[in-house]
């Protein structure tokens, strides 16, 4: 739903059945503002916690209802392969400014499992760009977020029992809606991103009356009066009597009332049939003041979760920093893609320092297949690839150096091979039926990586079917990258004439044949297997050392 990002006033018109909020709605992820919430809804509900009602839940729910932006890519096809989830948990909980950000991770994994257009990646890449530069625009930006943090958890909070701790949570929320507005206002000077809209958003309600309303009312509250005492005190320096020297009362404030005019003001009010206590009266003067910055509620709430998309990748960055690895802002070509340095994060999310690679993408209708011993790396390239692709076309950083990328419409991945009890076919058929889903989903040019494609038969029918594979996937078009163990095959395709775009790369081994983790071109010569058997401990001679000592166990 697009909705005017400075629009003032209040109101709803109506689309179908469903109301739809016009409020101010901030937007730091479109350059066309998008409530993607029920927003309507969602300031009822919070008129309803703000009056002392226990609301809680369903404004969670309402926030987490959160409509994913349209993109031609389907997660179903690629989160689960690329630990998405995982990923992004850890993501959520890096430290930021000292303290563990704790962010939404469904909300930050719905909007990194979802593209948008080119436009909105480029208006999140200049955001980004700016709070690279600036450390005092990230300053601001983590104040923010921590006030907008502060004033949901108040309407989330249970509410309390009692006439004098209701106004008290009252008075807090209001208090928090103040310092988010004056926050914003005095914020993101000399920008020019989108960051700029968030202080341009809030600069006339600062300056209106119902700001200077809302100011007066807390400071009533705060300094009702000054109250002067007197201390008289003992030779043992104990307080032997306290008396009060002068009570001075805020007369200047526009809600003060002193004893005559309150004494005739319920006088009135008793006299058409109302009674009223102090505190009813405080209570009423609440809501007047609440009602004049209700339509801004659902705007600075939604803005939580689009902070937080900013805050985790500045995180990741400082992250990558600390071990010695750079992240970037993408350049999209037409050709030409080149990616340096680049790494896996989801060995850094797991506290392993990885090895960065240098990579050349040959681009779309080419294939490139993978060989190499185990444990070597390719898995890990495969999953580098994908996210890379992920990360740079949702407008987050690149965990490489540098990154020269085509945008593609679509990524299929293939990296997890996983046998269930109930599933209706077996290796082969199964094998099968994710050949048949990359066809009928994948449109020409998208992004498609396999792990050992054709591993579930024989290498006779596996080679077969392989070769057919890649041959009708040049005919769609994609850029295809794909890992196998038949290095005979691979060896055969790379020495053969062929009509396919094929390229190679191999694990580059060291000269103790351990692998580097890094890819040259060219198709590997053994799998090494005789070392993996013997890095874990499958020797004829360590197994029959255990056969022996399980003999003696059981003789």
């Amino acid at each position: 739903m697009a909705v005017s990002r400075f629009l003032p006033g209040r109101g709803e018109r109506s689309e179908g059945s469903r109301s739809i909020f016009s409020g101010p709605c901030p937007d730091l992820l479109h350059p066309e503002p998008q409530m993607r919430i029920d927003a309507q809804a969602l300031e009822q509900q919070l008129a309803f916690a703000f009056a002392g009602g226990d609301c809680s839940e369903r404004i969670s729910a309402l926030l987490g209802e959160e409509k994913a932006q349209p993109s031609t890519w389907d997660p179903t096809y690629f989160a689960h392969h690329l630990f998405i989830e995982s990923w992004v948990t850890h993501l959520a909980s890096l430290p930021v400014g000292g303290r563990p950000l704790d962010a939404d991770p469904r909300s930050l994994e719905r909007l990194l499992t979802h593209p948008p257009s080119p436009e909105v990646l480029t208006y999140r890449h200049k955001i980004l760009g700016e709070l690279v530069e600036s450390p005092e625009a990230r300053k601001d930006l983590t104040e923010i977020y921590r006030e907008l943090r502060r004033l949901r958890g108040l309407f989330l909070r249970a509410p309390p029992e009692g006439l004098y701790e209701g106004i008290r949570r009252r008075i807090e929320v209001l208090d928090a809606i103040k310092t988010s507005l004056a926050r914003l206002a005095r914020s993101f000077y000399g920008t020019q991103s989108g960051l700029e809209s968030l202080r341009t958003l809030v600069a006339e309600r600062v300056s209106g009356e119902a700001f200077s309303r809302l100011i007066d009312l807390l400071e009533h509250d705060h300094k009702r009066a000054l109250v002067s005492l007197e201390v008289r005190l003992g030779g043992d320096g104990r307080i032997r009597e306290l008396g009060v020297k002068r009570i001075e009362e805020a007369t200047q404030n526009r809600f003060h009332r002193g004893p005559v005019g309150r004494f005739f003001s319920k006088l009135g009010l008793w006299a058409r049939g109302y009674r009223f206590a102090d505190e009813e009266l405080i209570d009423r003067w609440i809501d007047s003041v609440y009602a004049d910055f209700s339509d801004l509620l659902p705007g600075l709430l939604k803005l939580v979760t689009e902070l937080e998309f900013y805050l985790c990748a500045l995180a990741f960055r400082d992250r990558s920093k600390e071990r010695g690895l750079a992240v970037c802002l993408p350049e999209f070509v037409g050709e030409g893609q080149q990616i340096e340095a680049l790494f896996n994060p989801l060995l850094l999310a797991q506290g392993i320092t990885p090895i960065p690679c240098d990579l050349k993408r040959p681009g779309p209708g080419s294939t490139t297949i993978i060989t190499g011993p185990n444990s070597g790396g390719k898995t890990r390239l495969l999953q580098s690839i994908g996210l890379a692709q992920l990360l740079a076309q949702c407008g987050f950083f690149v965990p490489a150096a540098r990154a020269r990328l085509l945008r593609v419409p679509y990524l299929f991945c293939s990296l997890i091979q996983e046998d269930t009890y109930d599933q209706s076919e077996g290796r082969l058929g199964t094998e099968l039926l994710r050949i048949r889903r990359i066809f009928e989903r994948a449109p020409p040019g998208a992004l498609i990586i396999i792990d050992e494609l054709c591993s579930g038969t024989n290498p006779s029918e596996g080679e077969e079917i392989f070769l057919l594979v890649i041959s009708l996937l040049a005919e769609l078009g994609p850029e295809t990258f794909v890992t196998t163990h038949f290095l005979d095959f691979a060896t055969g395709l790379e020495l053969k004439t062929s009509a396919l775009e094929l390229f190679f790369l191999q694990v580059e081994l060291d000269g103790a044949q351990h692998p580097t983790f890094a890819f040259v071109s060219g198709v590997a010569k053994t799998s090494l297997a005789t070392q993996a058997a013997s890095r874990l401990g499958v020797t004829r001679d360590e197994l029959l050392s255990l056969v022996r000592k399980n003999r003696g166990e059981h003789g």
